[in-house]
């Protein structure tokens, strides 16, 4: 299993993924990436899950919906809807071979921007305890209080196997939903919300008996783009609660434009004109035809497929 937490404050939204892949035959691995960025003419989310780490033959979800996502250029609300739709045909073959007692489940975990206001939903597929038969929906959340008529979205969000530690005790709450109003405000960094979220990951590793939960962890966040902040967010990689030197790539769709992977053609060319500068070497102008033709290559197409 794992760990998930969002926190949906009122200028931004925040997603803490553990990043343990957890195997029946061989000890686990603390390299997974379980978040992705959408962004849309209406919005933007980060999407977190807990359940099918990655398929047999490696494929994990993160970079399976970004697949999904490629080339199309909806509203927020439908790519989620397309998402959902995408997983209920793909993933139950993966997932009846999880290891574990009882019926496999996963979980998508999604905090956005729906415009200026922010929303929680969420996708679950949940087999039942004979893995013969399962049951799905797509979901947003709201609280009725203080009214029905005033429906609210739910400031946290928790799922995986660290959820259950979490909820024995809930006083860490309080505390982090104060920082993320001190955040709001601009009275602290965003980086003192993110070690704050590593720590209570590290606190959640430590804790659970099954070792579900490993060390490292991701920490992701994105402001209203009309808000204090004026948009943007970033991430950051953990290993325990000290921040990594390099934080990876996640995968990240833009209006159908897979970003992650435009980025990864054109970093190597800017890097090498970096390093000529800091070698003293004359400026290296960008080769634009080789720049072209690997564009080029790059998927615009939807790929449902889950290999």
């Amino acid at each position: 299993m794992t760990l998930i937490v969002t926190i949906n404050g009122r200028e931004s939204i925040w997603l803490l993924a553990d990043r343990r892949l957890s195997f029946k035959a061989h000890p686990p691995k603390d390299d997974a990436r379980k978040v992705m960025f959408l962004e849309t003419k209406d919005g933007v989310a980060i999407l977190g899950y807990v359940g099918l780490g990655a398929t047999a033959l490696g494929t994990e979800p993160s970079d399976w919906m970004s697949a999904v996502l490629c080339g199309r250029n909806l509203p927020l609300e439908q790519s989620l809807n397309v998402l959902a739709e995408a997983m209920k045909k793909e993933f139950p073959r993966h997932m009846v071979q999880m290891p574990g007692r009882g019926g496999p489940a996963h979980n998508v975990i999604i905090t956005a921007f729906l415009g200026n206001e922010v929303r929680l939903y969420t996708i679950d597929l949940v087999f039942a305890p004979d893995r013969k038969s399962y049951q799905f929906r797509c979901t947003r959340y709201v609280t009725d209080k203080p009214t029905p008529e005033m429906a609210q979205t739910p400031r946290l969000g928790i799922g995986g196997s660290g959820a259950l530690y979490l909820n024995r005790d809930k006083r860490w709450i309080r505390s982090l939903l104060r920082l993320v109003r001190a955040y709001d405000r601009g009275q602290v960094s965003s980086y003192a919300v993110a070690d704050h979220l590593a720590t209570l990951n590290n606190e959640v590793h430590l804790g659970v008996s099954d070792k579900s939960v490993g060390p490292r962890c991701i920490v992701a966040w994105r402001n209203r783009k009309e808000g204090v902040h004026k948009g943007g967010g970033g991430h950051q990689f953990y290993t325990g609660t000290t921040r990594d030197a390099s934080s990876l790539s996640l995968p990240t769709i833009a209006n159908g434009m897979d970003v992650s992977a435009f980025v990864g053609v054109v970093m190597p060319q800017m890097s090498k004109m970096l390093e000529a500068t800091r070698a003293g070497e004359p400026a290296k102008e960008l080769d634009k035809d080789e720049l072209n033709a690997e564009l080029a290559r790059l998927p615009d197409k939807p790929d449902e497929n889950l290999r």
